[in-house]
């Protein structure tokens, strides 16, 4: 168990782990989704069939018509991937333009729900065993797990999440979908018990998820990795946020630089540190002294140098509030392995 408060960030590299797509991997797998065309001028020969049927149930409610303002919006940000950092980064820029930010979030929704099937931490009902832990225990998941139990017996776990919180930048659901099934087996506990002690745990996600699970809300729900219709992905779309819709959202950011205030460690896993994840982290508060560790894997030796200047300055106005950092060359689950004592107990 966390003896301090501790916040986790965590990016792409984390769900890596789990075989998520990452950079530009996953810009490639929007591109192809969103790259429209038709033979002919009817028959589909590139892009994704269900993002197209998704459009059209779209102008329908709306009662329109002409599909092709989506397709071409759909074929610039393809045709755009391989300049971008990444899809957030490109949303941005046309933020103003609410054709191209439907379009994005349609083609992310529809990358990361397939990215959740396809993943190590995926339900296969066709086995005996639903969730498959062999296949994680190589990931991070299961080296934070062992150090969230480490010393908790099955009568005290009410406070297991006490002192850590998680602000993820990623749009799957792969922390809290993991906890409860590790939690349920680990303690031996009904399913509907585990869900209730992860409901206990706080998750932010400042680009929002591509959905709520179903034991988080009752209505609208969307599974991990759900195999969805067309007409569904228009609103697990909208549940996704664009960098400029989270700088407007001032609740979200208060609970997120609150938990940093009250922090005294932040840990950075599979991060990447961009300049506007960077920004959204930036606190004009000063909070209580900390430690801060991250992982920066591949990481030229002058981009390390930026990005620790970078995490200090976001910190807060006084340098001082950093008693130590360490970035380390680690992959997460390595990374944890390597710092689990000092981050648990300093």
């Amino acid at each position: 168990m966390f003896e301090r408060p501790t916040v986790f960030i965590v990016g792409a590299g984390a769900s890596r782990e789990a075989r998520f797509p990452m950079g530009a991997e996953l810009k490639g797998t929007i591109a192809n989704k969103l790259d429209i065309q038709h033979q002919d001028g009817y028959s589909l020969s590139k892009g994704d069939t269900r993002i197209v049927s998704a459009v059209l149930h779209l102008l329908q409610k709306e009662q329109r018509q002409d599909p092709n303002p989506h397709f071409n919006a759909g074929r610039a940000i393809a045709g755009a991937m391989g300049q971008a950092i990444s899809i957030d980064n490109y949303l941005h820029a046309h933020a103003t333009d609410s054709v191209v930010v439907q379009m994005g979030k349609l083609g992310i929704a529809s990358s990361i729900l397939e990215a959740e099937a396809r993943s190590l931490l995926a339900i296969k009902p066709d086995r005996r065993e639903p969730f498959s832990f062999s296949g994680t225990v190589d990931t991070w998941y299961n080296v934070f797990f062992q150090m969230l139990t480490e010393g908790v017996q099955r009568d005290d776990l009410g406070g297991i999440f006490s002192n850590v919180s998680f602000i993820t930048f990623n749009y799957d659901r792969c922390i809290e979908h993991y906890l409860v099934h590790a939690l349920s087996n680990y303690y031996r506990l009904p399913d509907s018990e585990a869900e209730e002690l992860v409901r206990m745990l706080c998750i932010e996600h400042p680009y929002g998820q591509v959905g709520r699970l179903p034991w988080q809300i009752p209505h609208g729900s969307v599974s991990f990795g759900k195999s969805f219709h067309a007409q569904e992905l228009p609103v697990i779309a909208e549940q996704i946020r664009t960098f400029t819709e989270r700088v407007e959202n001032d609740a979200m950011l208060a609970r997120m630089h609150r938990l940093l205030i009250e922090a005294e460690v932040v840990v950075y896993l599979g991060f990447s540190y961009g300049d506007m994840n960077m920004e959204l982290l930036s606190l004009d508060e000063r909070g209580v002294q900390r430690s801060v560790f991250g992982t920066s894997f591949g990481l030229s030796a002058p981009n390390k140098t930026a990005i620790e200047r970078d995490i200090v300055n976001s910190m807060g106005p006084e340098r001082a509030v950093v008693e130590s950092l360490e970035l380390a060359d680690l992959k997460c689950a390595d990374f944890l392995s390597a710092y689990w004592k000092p981050i648990m107990r300093g």
